[in-house]
């Protein structure tokens, strides 16, 4: 197991985690993990955190003022401190990962998740895709019409639109299209 699990229910973890992150203080978490650092799991919610297990130990609960809930019996807690912490990462959503997702693959979509909008890129060809577009930014659209869409941007913006219209990269063919049209391009 590579997850620390947290119940909301039981730690406020959305008040704890942002405090213990900035703080740089180590804090307990109930659990144990076979690999020198963890991702946070919020039970019904995601992985928003990534951290360094310093110490497993078998005790009584860890005093902190988070525990929503009175002191439980003895178990087995972890002393982690927290490398990163992203409640907006998009492994927050439920269906990105599944409890057979081992630690490589979990770290490498905790680290190249929030950089790429879909699971078809990888952060290098993202990141390369993105340099190409830039090669042409510069440049004027010769229409205004979205090849996606098919909206015209000058019935809503006039002779801004030109200026408006984004070039989209596919293969090596180039496609004029609208901003919005061009994001949802990325996130296929």
């Amino acid at each position: 197991m590579n997850r620390l699990r947290i119940d909301p229910a039981t730690y406020d973890a959305w008040s704890a985690l942002p405090v213990y992150f900035q703080e740089q203080s180590p804090f307990y978490v109930e659990g144990d993990v076979s690999t020198p650092t963890a991702f946070i799991e919020l039970i019904g919610h995601g992985i928003v955190a990534e951290a360094d297990v310093l110490l497993v130990e078998t005790t009584s609960r860890p005093d902190d003022r988070y525990w929503l809930e009175p002191s439980a019996p003895n178990g087995v807690y972890s002393l982690v401190d927290l490398l990163a912490l992203d409640f907006h990462h998009p492994l927050l959503y439920v269906g990105a990962y599944d409890e057979t997702t081992d630690y490589v693959t979990l770290k490498r979509l905790w680290d190249e998740g929030y950089r790429v909008p879909s699971k078809r890129w990888s952060r290098e060809t993202y990141e390369a895709h993105l340099a190409r577009e830039r090669q042409v930014e510069h440049r004027l659209s010769p229409t205004t019409v979205c090849a996606i869409c098919t909206s015209d941007l000058s019935n809503r913006y006039g002779p801004l639109a030109v200026r408006l219209m984004e070039c989209h990269m596919e293969a090596e063919a180039e496609m004029w299209v609208c901003p919005t049209c061009h994001k949802a391009l990325h996130c296929k």
